[in-house]
């Protein structure tokens, strides 16, 4: 096995992921551990409890949907961050352009969510317009990592095919 040498893009990425992958557990961990007046513009329960009449589900199906995401997000984080940082492993390169794939498939739909929530809904108060506004930007930016990390992981799948073919050329 051939040693591969991390592109500069690859590296940043990684970090991106890593880092990302970090404030989220470490702001689920805060938001858990203190009480409820901190930091409650973070807080997407409550967001979804006050837009319940919006959303035509129960409060505990909005919920449960909220936490499977929010799992997929970390999930998909982590294991692009592991791709990276294995970037050396033909596998994880091609775990890592999977869940990029999954994921902006997935995340664009969340931040149309929160877009639709802020220009839906006359009677939102100044909290859950800004859960909307922080939560819009983060899934936004979460779906232009992917994507990036996505086009990064087919141009090194893409560039390692054309070396492959002009070695069998020659």
């Amino acid at each position: 096995m051939q040693h591969v040498t991390k592109p500069v893009p690859v590296k940043i990425l990684q970090w991106l992921h890593l880092i990302i992958f970090v404030t989220a557990v470490g702001i689920i961990f805060v938001l858990h551990y203190y009480p409820e007046d901190f930091l409650d513009f973070l807080r997407v329960p409550l967001f979804l409890r006050d837009i319940n009449s919006m959303l035509g589900s129960s409060w505990p199906v909005s919920l449960h949907i909220y936490q499977i995401i929010l799992i997929f997000f970390l999930l998909l984080t982590l294991i692009d961050s592991l791709g990276l940082l294995f970037y050396h492993s033909k596998s994880w390169r091609i775990i890592s352009d999977l869940s990029s794939f999954l994921g902006f498939l997935i995340i664009w739909p969340v931040a149309l969510f929160f877009v639709f929530t802020l220009v839906s809904s006359d009677n939102l108060d100044l909290q859950n317009i800004k859960t909307a506004l922080v939560y819009f930007i983060f899934s936004f930016s979460l779906f232009i990592l992917d994507l990036v990390t996505w086009f990064v992981d087919e141009q090194s799948f893409l560039a390692r095919g054309l070396i492959k073919i002009k070695r069998s050329i020659k």
